[in-house]
């Protein structure tokens, strides 16, 4: 019996609807098992036996300029390994890195009908509500929830991780699709039961991000927000003054704010980004005395006004929050300062970072490993300054990509996708600044299946547009 589509379609379907869903890891002796390992190999074999059966076409996207910065990545990973103390992790990660390159090139060339994007839509779509869905149910049922930074929230339950095994990479796969979801909501769909539909999505992941308690990601929600209006200014807020738009975002805010510790939880946010920003920490090894802090905590031991004492107490709790990260970020600025061309070869920053915090015990933090929680001090640190130019250059070329794409929109269908995935994937990256998102592989799947899939139907759109003047 022959299969009415080609087996590449079948395998992109496939991940984008599993992808997200499967969280499961396990180890078969030092190898893993987890969903993105059975699907990228999976949509390869299928891809390569489609074309030498001619099953598949390519389209004519001029991919040399992403190829180029990928391999140029690659190989100076590769090299930094000759500084590497173990080179079974930085084989993994190499591996992975090449795996992520693969399942782009492939979704990004191969030529899919309209149709069937249309149906890996409506996938991504279904997968998309049901870690959603799953998300509030996981919160209201008290299911599995993250209790990790609790010490900080006095009436939620705990944080909702979903599907994505942590807050975090959940809070960063929620900034990825929000913009996507509103713009379809409020700009693209005319139909008023489709876009209340659209809207009803919109407001559960919104609901979802603020159950994740991840301050920076509310933060970049919002950034995000503001950036998307800018981009498509005209339809966004002549569609948003419609009456059940406009209810809708009313009522959503309202629930928003009522919702556990938001108020708290915001002005901490608020509080963070100004110890971050506005004090402009600079990147040297800390003396460690934290005594402005404590003096900040010892204001209030007079005062009999019970707000004021926890006021005081969340901000205390707050700089420690930021003192810790810095820290770590501190770490990996040492790693890279000390090894500039190489760094300390791929993989290898965990394997290092008790002989750095040993070396230097300011760094300490209670822990003999701790991640980095910056994604480029992590590259930087592990491939030295060439390196994370090199991996900063894959990303600048992506974006230019994007852009070029963005400004040849001939229709409103593909500016909501370009905005969308420019807003989700720059909100992405800025998330990287305070976590290791891009090194998480199933997180990392989805951006890049995603990206791939996008990028290829905006030129595909293009290409048709160009044909029919």
């Amino acid at each position: 019996m022959r299969l009415q589509n080609n087996l590449t379609y079948y395998a992109v379907i496939l991940s984008l609807f599993f992808v997200p869903l499967v969280a499961y890891k396990t180890y078969i002796g030092p190898l893993p098992l987890s969903i993105e390992v059975v699907t990228i190999p999976l949509l390869t074999v299928a891809a390569v036996s489609d074309y030498l059966r001619k099953r598949i076409t390519l389209n004519d996207l001029n991919m040399k300029p992403m190829l180029a910065a990928f391999l140029l990545f690659f190989v100076i990973g590769a090299i930094s390994l000759v500084k590497a103390v173990s080179l079974a992790p930085g084989m993994m990660e190499l591996a992975r890195y090449l795996s992520y390159v693969v399942l782009f090139t492939i979704v990004v060339k191969v030529k899919f009908t309209r149709e069937q994007y249309l149906n890996f839509a409506k996938v991504f779509g279904a997968s998309v509500a049901i870690v959603g869905i799953y998300g509030v149910v996981q919160y209201i049922f008290g299911i599995s929830l993250n209790t990790a930074g609790l010490y900080a929230l006095k009436e939620a339950k705990g944080r909702v991780d979903s599907t994505l095994i942590n807050p975090n990479y959940y809070a960063s796969f929620l900034n990825l699709v929000i913009p996507t979801l509103v713009l379809l909501a409020v700009v693209y769909f005319k139909d008023k039961k489709a876009q209340l539909l659209m809207f009803a999505f919109y407001g559960i992941y919104v609901v979802n991000l603020i159950l994740t308690y991840t301050r920076a990601a509310w933060v970049t929600m919002a950034c995000g927000f503001i950036l998307m209006v800018m981009l498509i200014p005209k339809d966004f807020i002549k569609n948003a003054l419609r009456p059940h738009i406009l209810l809708s975002f009313v009522a959503l805010m309202t629930i928003v704010y009522f919702m556990p510790d938001v108020q708290s939880r915001t002005s901490s946010a608020i509080y963070a980004m100004e110890k971050l920003v506005v004090s402009n920490l600079p990147f040297h090894v800390a003396s460690g005395d934290n005594s402005q802090e404590e003096d900040q905590g010892g204001l209030f031991e007079d005062e009999q006004d019970e707000d004021e004492e926890e006021n005081a107490q969340d901000a205390a709790t707050t700089n420690r929050a930021v003192v810790s990260r810095v820290t770590l970020w501190k770490t990996g600025w040492v790693m890279l300062k000390e090894n500039p061309v190489l760094g300390v070869g791929m993989g290898n920053y965990l394997v290092r970072y008790k002989e750095y915090v040993t070396k230097y015990p300011e760094l300490y933090i209670g822990h003999d490993q701790y991640s980095v929680h910056n994604s480029y001090l992590k590259v930087g640190a592990e491939t030295g300054f060439i390196g994370l130019a090199a991996f900063l250059l894959v990303y600048i070329v992506y974006y230019l990509y994007i852009i070029r794409l963005y400004f040849a929109a001939q229709n409103r269908l593909s500016k909501v996708l370009a905005i969308g995935l420019i807003v989700g994937s720059l909100t992405f990256m800025v998330q990287n600044l305070s976590n290791n998102l891009i090194f998480i592989p199933q997180l990392n799947t989805v951006f890049w299946l995603v990206s791939g899939l996008v990028i290829a139907f905006l030129h595909q759109n293009q290409e048709q547009s160009i044909s029919m003047r």
